[in-house]
């Protein structure tokens, strides 16, 4: 299989599945590869907003071009879930789904009346697809609960990632996923991490990204290559421009990203060639 689909989940909002999301699209797509790329909590959601593709005004366009901006659909909708075998129409080597937090399950609704997505799975590695589950995590129970649930449902014909995201501590903090034996408290290894250990998933840290600049990038709904691009410390909006300091922090931490997914290329589309650098000056 030389193609390859690739889910980004989580059982809870705001553990910065769309910042993962965000930062493997643009890497991909600067190497150069091919992402039909698609945000599945419809024209809300923030993988739009960033990525999706704008006229000379600044608004989104309706009809996204899922290969060069961002498509988009409710997975929550029946009608709307088609889109995830609609998106095979062109056979894109790369498909990327950001999915809202806590609807894993909804993958089992296209073709498997509700239950485990096989069905759904068995047509995408017909198609020569192989699969990836990224699941984001912050160190609460709910969040690393997701990566055991991924695995009972999907089995291991897919491939794991899980991602701790370093915004809400360090590695080490992520006690209900590795374990804990220190100052007289001992806890197991969670579940989710002995199974996804079995199964050869990866673990990555992602780095933090100060809240400030996050925000500035909200402010004017750049991507990350944009924000590191010369002429965005240029651009204003209301009066303001993004501060240079800001434009330096965020291609530092777009720099860490890139190197943190060194171990888990061959999982996330890729293709094992050397890869582009994005430039550290």
């Amino acid at each position: 299989m030389n193609k390859r689909v690739i889910f980004v989940c989580s059982q809870k909002g705001g553990a910065g599945k769309t910042t993962f999301a965000r930062g493997l699209l643009e890497t991909l797509r600067y190497e150069g590869h091919t992402v039909a790329a698609y945000d599945a909590d419809g024209p809300v959601g923030q993988l739009l907003q960033y990525e999706g593709r704008r006229d000379r005004k600044g608004a989104l366009i309706p009809n996204q071009d899922s290969q060069q901006g961002c498509g988009h659909f409710d997975i929550r909708e029946d009608d709307d879930r088609d889109v995830l075998l609609n998106a095979l129409t062109d056979d894109p080597p790369i498909l990327l789904f950001d999915l809202p937090g806590g609807v894993v399950g909804e993958l089992g609704k296209v073709l498997d009346e509700g239950d485990a997505p096989h069905g759904l799975f068995d047509e995408y590695r017909d198609r020569g697809y192989a699969i990836t589950i990224v699941v984001v995590m912050t160190p609460v129970k709910a969040s690393v609960r997701t990566v055991q649930h991924s695995i009972e449902s999907f089995g291991d014909a897919v491939d794991y990632v899980a991602v701790k995201n370093l915004a809400y501590g360090a590695p080490d903090d992520f006690i209900n996923f590795d374990g804990c034996d220190q100052d007289g408290v001992r806890l197991p290894v969670s579940d989710g991490k002995r199974l996804l250990l079995a199964q050869g998933g990866l673990i990555l840290h992602m780095p933090a990204l100060d809240p400030r600049s996050y925000a500035w990038l909200d402010v004017f709904d750049l991507r990350f290559v944009e924000a590191i691009a010369e002429q965005s410390s240029n651009r204003r909006v209301g009066g303001c421009r993004l501060p240079v300091a800001d434009q330096t922090r965020i291609k530092k931490w777009l720099l860490g990203f890139d190197d943190m997914l060194a171990p888990a290329r061959s999982l996330l589309g890729f293709q094992p060639s050397n890869p582009v650098q994005i430039p550290a000056t």
